[in-house]
């Protein structure tokens, strides 16, 4: 074994590599910690290992044998080893809180949002009768969104404090040459739209038609079906009749996000929403990585152009979706940010949930809401725009600490009205805070909320700074 060994808590390597298929935090060291988060390609990724009894293990394999986060003193300072073995987006929480455990504390802004969208909505109801609705309800589609599918959402909405953001479809034609026409039929637009702001939610963009922004260089190949657009104008005359549309029939109604149909959004489009659509000052696509090349996947922050990029994370009842899980707990304890997204018609696709049903899908989802406000009870239930300014006060902010025996002094750069930053006290307690608040997250995990640009925090039964 390696003379480092020891120093940094190993015992004893056969420095072979084990399979790990997910990782169960402790409870005290990551928000959602206490439970196991399953891997979705498992491969020998972690070295094989017995700790000594300096190692103080914050995170295990699934199976409860591998270390895959510990710490450890190592002279004046701290050691903290990462034992995953895989390295991926869906991954950087984990390594987050691992890196937030060297020093006496630890402090990185975060976004403190969680946003729920609703994909087509408000939009043309389909006429007639679902299979599955049909099969459970004996409903149409349009009894069932109106007497199940919305007042349902209205209660979960009313139970964990969401503020649903719909997203405006026109109509679901694919004409992109032709002038774009005008919808007559505002029946659902207006009963929709109306019940979603009476219910404290926004309606944002979706498109005149579900045509994704993209010009005849694209090539959907065998993906899709959709239809290019013939050239910029087309598609600028498009959105533009789009929030036209939207200010007649819901004109209380104030809109700022785009949410990109398919998440496909071309590199042309996505030019002329920031030159030509001053309308649209944040776009909420796709987050993690996707195998083909057409959808846009985003980062969390604020674009050249000043679009606030506000990817979602997760979607649908996420039933056995245990990736998406696994990236909805990573992502609160990075960014402390969670978006999701659902269509009402998932109840007409069996690709997701439609043949197991709405009661299956909505208890799903009662599932992940349960979890997510046990995880980050304190966590802003916010409207699209909401989470795009808190994106955007995110991304300019900058922190440096100093640390001494009785306190830690952070100075916070670009904050304007206010900002919030994960806060952990791994070498004291934090007592009275000037410039802020702390509230207590998990173990010794905090969530600052700062107001000034410089933050006293005291320190107490800490050691040596």
């Amino acid at each position: 074994m390696d003379v480092i060994g020891p120093q940094i808590g190993i015992e004893s390597s056969t420095y072979e590599y084990v399979a790990t298929e997910g990782i169960t935090p402790s409870e005290d060291f990551m928000l959602g910690g206490g439970q196991t988060y399953t891997f979705s390609d498992p491969f020998k990724s972690s070295l094989s290992v017995a700790l000594n009894d300096r190692a103080q293990v914050e995170a295990v394999s699934s199976n409860g044998r591998t270390p895959l986060v510990w710490r450890t003193a190592v002279e004046s300072g701290t050691a903290v080893m990462c034992n995953i073995g895989i390295y991926g987006k869906v991954f950087r929480g984990f390594y987050a809180s691992a890196f937030s455990l060297l020093g006496s504390a630890m402090a990185y802004p975060v976004i403190n949002s969680a946003a729920f969208y609703l994909d087509d909505f408000p939009s043309p109801v389909p006429s007639g009768n679902g299979k599955y609705i049909k099969r459970d309800y004996n409903m149409s589609i349009s009894e069932f969104y109106s007497q199940v599918w919305w007042p349902d959402l209205v209660r979960l909405a009313e139970r964990y404090g969401i503020r649903f953001t719909g997203v405006m479809i026109e109509n679901y034609g694919d004409d992109t040459k032709d002038d774009p026409v005008r919808q007559t039929d505002n029946t659902q637009f207006e009963y929709y739209g109306g019940l979603l702001l009476r219910q404290n939610g926004e309606i944002g963009y979706h498109g005149y038609n579900h045509q994704p922004l993209v010009l005849p260089n694209t090539d959907y190949g065998n993906e899709y079906t959709y239809v290019q657009w013939p050239n910029r104008k087309a598609i600028i005359d498009s959105l533009n009749e789009l929030i036209a549309f939207q200010k007649a029939v819901l004109p209380a109604a104030t809109s700022s996000v785009y949410v990109p149909p398919s998440n496909i959004l071309s590199s042309e489009g996505r030019q002329l929403i920031g030159e030509d659509v001053p309308q649209i000052r944040a776009i909420a696509s796709m987050f993690l990585p996707s195998d083909s090349s057409l959808p846009y996947v985003q980062e969390f922050g604020v674009a050249a152009d000043g679009v606030v990029e506000a990817p979602r994370i997760v979607s649908g009842s996420m039933v056995n979706d245990s990736y998406m899980r696994l990236a909805a707990v990573s992502e609160l304890n990075m960014h402390y940010v969670n978006t999701h997204f659902m269509h009402p018609d998932d109840l007409l696709d069996e690709d997701r949930g439609a043949k197991e049903g709405w009661e299956t899908y909505r208890k799903g989802l009662e599932d992940y809401l349960d979890w997510l406000e046990q995880a980050a009870p304190s966590i802003r239930m916010q409207t699209g725009t909401e989470c795009a300014a808190a994106v955007q006060r995110f991304s300019g902010l900058t922190v440096s600490m100093e640390t001494t025996d009785t306190s830690w002094d952070l100075k916070l750069g670009n904050l304007t009205d206010q900002g919030w930053l994960m806060f952990r006290a791994s070498n004291g307690t934090p007592g009275n805070v000037r410039g802020g608040s702390l509230t207590k997250l998990t173990g010794n995990l905090y969530l600052l909320k700062a107001t000034s640009a410089t933050v006293h925090i005291e320190r107490k039964t800490g050691g040596a700074a």
